[in-house]
This record gives C-alpha cells, sequence and structure tokens, in this order.
C-alpha cells in the first residue's frame, strides 16, 4: 500500500503500515534507541494479521523525522499528540520506547492497551548489562566508543550498534541482526539527549490498570530481561500478562516469529473480548 502519513504540531510523525477493513483499533508501534527509526519494527509489524491500522511513530529526532533539531525534548508531549491524533489506540513500545511510555502518565486516559517489548520499569537494567558487557566484551567496540566520545556521529553510532548487535540477537538471530541494523537510519542527536536528560534516572510514573497489558521480551534477552518486570510488585496486576518468547534476543519477532506473532494475535482477542463487554453494558 502507498504510506499515508500523519504529522503532530510537535513534530511526531506517523506513517500508515498497513490499512484494515476489519477491526476499528489503530496499533501504533514506538521503536527504541532512542534516535533509531522505526523501520527497526518493520520485521515485526510485516508479520502481525490482527485487526486493526497499523502506525510506524517516529518522535521528533528519531531516525529519519529530523525536521527539527531539538524537537526530541519534547517527546513526551509528541507521544500525546500523536495518540490523540488516532481513535482506539493501542501503544505497542519497544525497549527505550517502553519507557518513554511509562513516563508519560497522561496515556493512561488515553490508551485502550498497551505492548510492552523488550523494556524495564526502572534504569536498574544499565548496571546489569554495563557488567555483562564488561564480562562479554566484544573486540573493536572500545575503540569505536572512544572515537564517538570525541566527535559523535551518525556513522559512529551506526558502527557502534552493527559491532554490538551479539548484545542483541543469538547467535542464529545475529546475521539477520547485522544486516538490520545496517539498514537503518540514526540519530546520535536524540540518542546523546536521552542519555544526558532520560536514561540513566528513568523510573516508570504510572502502572496500567485499566486496560489490557502485554509485556514480553526474549528469553535470551541479554540487554533488558523480562526478570525486571517480574520482580516488580506494582506490575503484579490481574490485566497484565507476561510473556517470554522462546530462544530470542532483543528483537524476539528477529528469531522467534511465530511465537510474538501469535502473542499479537492472542491479545487482540482479550482487547476486542473486553470491547465487546464495555459495549454490552451500555
Amino acid at each position: 500500500m502507498k504510506p499515508n502519513y500523519l504529522w503532530t504540531s510537535s513534530g511526531a510523525r506517523l506513517r500508515c503500515i498497513r490499512s484494515a477493513c476489519d477491526g476499528n483499533v489503530n496499533w501504533i508501534f514506538l521503536p527504541g534507541g532512542p534516535g533509531l527509526g522505526s523501520e527497526s519494527l518493520r520485521g515485526l509489524t510485516q508479520i502481525l494479521k490482527m485487526p486493526g491500522m497499523i502506525w510506524h511513530l517516529d518522535l521528533p529526532g528519531d531516525g529519519s523525522n529530523t525536521k527539527t533539531d531539538s524537537g526530541f525534548s519534547h517527546w513526551s508531549r509528541a507521544l500525546v499528540e500523536a495518540v490523540k491524533a488516532l481513535p482506539n489506540v493501542i501503544l505497542a513500545a519497544h525497549s527505550t520506547g517502553g519507557m518513554y511510555a511509562l513516563s508519560t502518565p497522561a496515556l493512561s486516559r488515553l490508551l485502550t492497551g498497551l505492548v510492552l517489548m523488550d523494556t524495564a520499569p526502572d534504569a536498574s537494567w544499565q548496571n546489569r548489562f554495563m557488567q555483562f558487557a564488561v564480562n562479554h566484551p566484544i573486540d573493536g567496540i572500545t575503540e569505536l566508543q572512544k572515537k564517538y566520545i570525541k566527535k559523535p556521529s551518525n556513522a559512529l553510532l551506526k558502527q557502534i550498534t552493527v559491532a554490538s548487535a551479539p548484545y542483541s540477537f543469538t547467535k542464529r538471530g545475529l546475521r539477520k541482526g547485522v544486516a538490520l541494523f545496517k539498514s537503518l537510519p540514526f540519530n546520535y542527536k536524540a540518542c546523546e539527549w536521552s542519555a544526558k536528560h532520560f536514561d540513566s534516572t528513568y523510573r516508570a510514573k504510572w502502572v496500567p490498570d485499566n486496560m489490557p497489558v502485554l509485556i514480553f521480551a526474549g528469553a535470551k534477552d541479554r540487554i533488558i530481561p523480562l526478570d525486571f518486570f517480574i520482580a516488580s510488585k506494582k506490575f503484579q496486576r490481574k490485566n497484565i500478562v507476561f510473556l517470554r518468547i522462546k530462544d530470542a534476543g532483543h528483537y524476539p519477532w528477529i528469531e522467534n516469529p511465530g511465537q510474538v506473532a501469535e502473542a499479537f494475535n492472542q491479545y487482540s482477542r482479550i482487547v476486542m473480548a473486553r470491547s465487546a463487554e464495555k459495549k454490552g453494558r451500555r
């Protein structure tokens, strides 16, 4: 289909990836990164079959959405504007995107549902991953990081990400993962802003209690395993379902697309049943 675009006043970009005649739900997919384009989710949204329209969301400064240099500092407002632009929104957010979602309490009144993928309830994942990286170093990354610190650029950020791919993927998924990273647009300015103003101090500001929530992660995710949510007492609620994707890493649809697609199908049925129940009460 020919892509359709929606822009918010803060510079967020919504791209319609798939329209569907069945279902009135709008699925918005928010990438991780930050500074990583929603193209990183293309392999995911291509395999999904649940009813509704599918949109890719790029916040200001994400990937190729670089119309405004300083727009990323208003990411929370841009995220709310994007969700408000469409009715019956289910937000599916990956990695840092999930952290942005949980840092935006206004979403609790706007969303029909929420899917959190390979993300965390606070910043404690960073120390754990940093220690893992120290114990499992990858040749060449330290030198690339030194160059990046001296003179950051999109090209160097991409090189570091590609070199770090073994942290994100299992051995079985590594070839596809490297090809994915090489194909993506990067924006180091958004990455730098988030590192200085968000990443290390992040803590979820709200916990969904009035909508169906699916939280999943690759069972072999070395960066942000599901354990952080499992250990969080405040996320132990009847409306929240946890799922480990077998034999998969930080982008679990790369290694196990079948289980990920079925997880979305099952979650979609839960949301639809809840909506039908609400209508029946009216």
